[in-house]
């Protein structure tokens, strides 16, 4: 009877490190989204272009030559491992501007890590 408590004892044991293992790998995963959502659908556009032409992993040599081929003016920043970029769109159903400030977070290898969009004012296009 003892020897059948406590190998009912270990397979409980076993059962919750095993669920504890799962609760982890679970919020670790979803910790690794490259881009909070947007919830302004006219920012939609902006953040599937970027997630899609830039995954994470990509360079921050490659992102900079994203924005330098397409003409996004890049704000200066003081963090190291940080490229913000404004980012213009023009909705096509509305034909309306909508400007984003998009800050982009590299790992210590230079590699995307996540980036943020917000919406910001638009300005005048510069000639």
């Amino acid at each position: 009877m003892a020897s059948l408590r406590r190998s009912n004892r270990g397979a409980r044991t076993a059962l919750g490190a095993g669920f504890l293992l799962g609760l982890i790998s679970v919020f670790s995963v979803a910790g690794c989204k490259q881009t909070m959502e947007v919830d302004d659908p006219q920012l939609k556009p902006i953040q599937e272009m970027l997630q899609k032409a830039l995954p994470v992993g990509t360079t921050e040599a490659a992102v900079n030559n994203f924005l330098d081929t397409r003409g996004y003016p890049r704000d200066p920043t003081h963090k190291p491992g940080t490229v913000v970029a404004i980012i213009r769109h023009i909705d096509t159903e509305k034909l309306q501007p909508v400007t984003a400030r998009v800050t982009f977070y590299f790992d210590a290898n230079d590699k995307l890590n996540t980036m943020e969009i917000v919406r910001t004012f638009n300005q005048p296009v510069s000639q």
